[in-house]
């Protein structure tokens, strides 16, 4: 999965995949998103992340959720929006957050660590929230901190799910 997402975006460096399989904490990830983010700001002056459901909320599952995700934004990136791709993140945040998942919460530190150190670098410019975001715990976080912190908060376009 995060080697399709890594060569649609042409945004991560062979350095930044490897990074990302070896960091033992969410802190170690904000300066790899926002490389990627320093790298797309070069090319494109509005960045946009898409938000909704991964590991709650949404199809009900992981999977079904990141499938769901991952064709959300190859469609917005078809139709010429600058999409930060956070789905290659996935996989280090599940490592990260195991012990929270033993615990039946969900993993904040994903949240307050890594999204909003994102957040605050000031390269994502909006955020676009796909139709089923109100089901997931992270996405309604990340819309409250979008509007604390004055982002673009838009709708994804239904129409693009139909396709």
């Amino acid at each position: 999965m995060r080697s399709d997402t890594i060569m649609q975006t042409n945004y991560w460096s062979e350095a930044e995949n490897i990074a990302l399989q070896g960091i033992t904490s969410f802190d170690q990830m904000v300066p790899v998103g926002i490389g990627i983010l320093e790298r797309m700001a070069q090319r494109n002056s509005h960045i946009i992340q898409i938000c909704g459901p991964m590991s709650t909320g949404g199809r009900g599952s992981l999977l079904a959720n990141m499938a769901h995700f991952q064709s959300a934004v190859s469609k917005a990136s078809q139709n010429g929006l600058c999409i930060f791709d956070q789905t290659p993140f996935q996989e280090a945040m599940i490592r990260l957050g195991t012990d929270w998942e033993t615990r039946r919460e969900y993993c904040l530190d994903i949240l307050h660590i890594f999204y909003r150190g994102i957040f605050k670098s000031g390269h994502i410019h909006e955020l676009m929230f796909l139709p089923d975001w109100e089901s997931s715990v992270g996405a309604r976080w990340e819309y409250e901190e979008g509007r604390t912190l004055g982002l673009k908060i838009s709708d994804y376009p239904t129409e693009w799910l139909l396709v």
